[in-house]
């Protein structure tokens, strides 16, 4: 889908994105993607901060991009997946027919799901079962897909017994509330696809937006009088100003993927790739606002990207998730959450699982809970330690392969000033002996996230066609 590499010109000061809309199958690693034989591009400043210019320019060129709306991703998809067509094999768990996608929280057919939205919310004691049963809470028809008249009474409670969430059922309201986001998304494009004049005004107008969300700045000057000088205190605000930033220049994962439409696995594993292709120019876009890594050349960025990234993932969950239903919230800021976030998340939870197995699942889940933990949902800590990890040379479970970067002293200074940074930003919450230990557990779990991603790269190898997945996250997964 996307890729991201840079274009080195005669002007040296000017950096460039190419975004990767189609690779050739001879392309072993990132770097080959640069070889305008194989791909079409569209190039983007990376030096220009307006992050609408990339989904304009790729709107105006009839590409897919990721600030699309759901409906414009939802046709790619299906274009997609007419070009390599494979048989369905999604079961419904409530009839056993040919399923169509996750629908209230489930695997389901088009005919389960309709009968479950119709009848859900009635009471399940005024049905009838056909064999004139009493028995509330057991099954005692046959409600295969190949039965012509199934029991309402023991199909609705099959339903429930599978795991099918009534409270998913969008009432009006909720359905107007979809709806108006929805053609809020689309207007959206239709202006940044006929405003070439406007983009950096409007980009400079969302900054003191969003920051002014705040009721109060998170970072108060004089509250850390003794360690941190106001060079820092102006450093943490500006590493807010720009997470924030590059959180609003992307678009929510749930308003442009749905995830009820997959209609056999390998959609499905798309459909997570999809949403960690969104994470990862979320987190491209915040770092691209760091100083000192703007400073760096074309080719040490790519490898600080390339192999540092997908640790930042979890470091970045650990803001929104929520320890209690061990969900992860499709959220960058303190936004309320709405019933559409709360049911994306649901259906993620159940996506993943599905794709990568409940062990999985509950890995990730057992570090995000530490890291909630360590990390306390501040924000500044999370930001600051997503700064070093990606400033950390050799942090790839698999870097044998890592190249050597041009300027490593230059990337070590980086490393250390945040760790610095964080290490007495941690100081002024708390005892030196504290901090150690927080200090300490953050490189266990960092060591534990190493693991976990080896393992994932190569259950996507053994799992999963490689031409299916799109180039920027072949890349950063190392499947090249």
């Amino acid at each position: 889908m996307t890729n991201i590499d840079n274009e080195q010109k005669s002007n040296k000061n000017t950096t460039k994105v190419v975004i990767i809309t189609s690779v050739d199958d001879d392309n072993d690693n990132i770097l080959s993607c640069l070889n305008p034989s194989n791909i079409e591009t569209f190039v983007v400043d990376l030096n220009h901060t307006d992050l609408v210019n990339v989904y304009e320019n790729h709107n105006k060129n009839k590409k897919r991009t990721l600030s699309q709306t759901e409906h414009d991703s939802l046709i790619d998809m299906n274009k997609n997946m007419n070009m390599k067509k494979r048989k369905a094999d999604l079961t419904c768990v409530v009839c056993g027919g040919q399923a169509i996608g996750y629908n209230f929280a489930q695997i389901t057919c088009e005919s389960c799901k309709a009968f479950f939205r119709r009848n859900a919310l009635h009471p399940i004691e005024k049905t009838k079962c056909t064999q004139n049963q009493t028995s509330f809470n057991k099954i005692h028809c046959d409600v295969q897909f190949n039965v012509k008249r199934k029991c309402q009474r023991c199909r609705l409670l099959k339903c429930f017994q599978q795991g099918m969430r009534k409270d998913f059922i969008l009432t009006a309201e909720e359905k107007r509330y979809k709806q108006e986001r929805l053609e809020e998304n689309r207007r959206l494009r239709t202006t940044f696809s006929n405003d070439d004049d406007n983009n950096i005004e409007s980009k400079e107008e969302i900054k003191p937006t969003i920051i002014h969300q705040k009721s109060e700045p998170i970072v108060n000057n004089s509250s850390y009088p003794s360690l941190l000088s106001e060079s820092e205190l102006a450093c943490l605000l500006h590493i807010q100003s720009a997470y924030l930033s590059a959180s609003q220049s992307t678009p929510h994962a749930s308003s442009v993927i749905s995830l009820e439409l997959a209609p056999d696995k390998i959609s499905a594993f798309m459909s997570t790739f999809d949403i960690q292709n969104l994470a990862a120019v979320k987190l491209i876009n915040f770092i691209r606002e760091i100083p000192e890594f703007e400073q760096l050349d074309e080719h040490d960025r790519l490898i600080l990207v390339k192999y540092n990234l997908t640790l930042l993932f979890l470091i970045r969950h650990s803001l929104t998730f929520d320890s209690v239903r061990e969900l992860c919230y499709d959220l960058d800021t303190t936004d309320t959450i709405s019933p559409t976030d709360e049911a994306f998340a649901l259906q993620c939870k159940s996506l993943f699982i599905l794709c990568y197995g409940y062990e999985f699942n509950q890995a990730v889940i057992a570090i995000l809970h530490v890291l909630v933990n360590i990390v306390n949902k501040d924000p500044i800590i999370v930001q600051l330690l997503m700064l070093i990890m990606i400033f950390s040379k050799g942090l790839s479970a698999d870097n044998e392969r890592e190249p050597i970067l041009n300027d490593e002293q230059r990337v070590y200074h980086a490393q250390a000033k945040y760790t610095d940074l964080l290490f007495r930003y941690l100081l002024q919450k708390s005892s030196y002996e504290n901090v150690t230990t927080k200090m300490t557990r953050i490189t266990e779990q960092l060591l534990k996230i190493q693991k976990l991603l080896r393992d994932f790269h190569q259950y996507i190898k053994s799992k999963v066609d490689l031409n299916h997945i799109n180039p920027l996250m072949r890349s950063l997964f190392q499947l090249t």
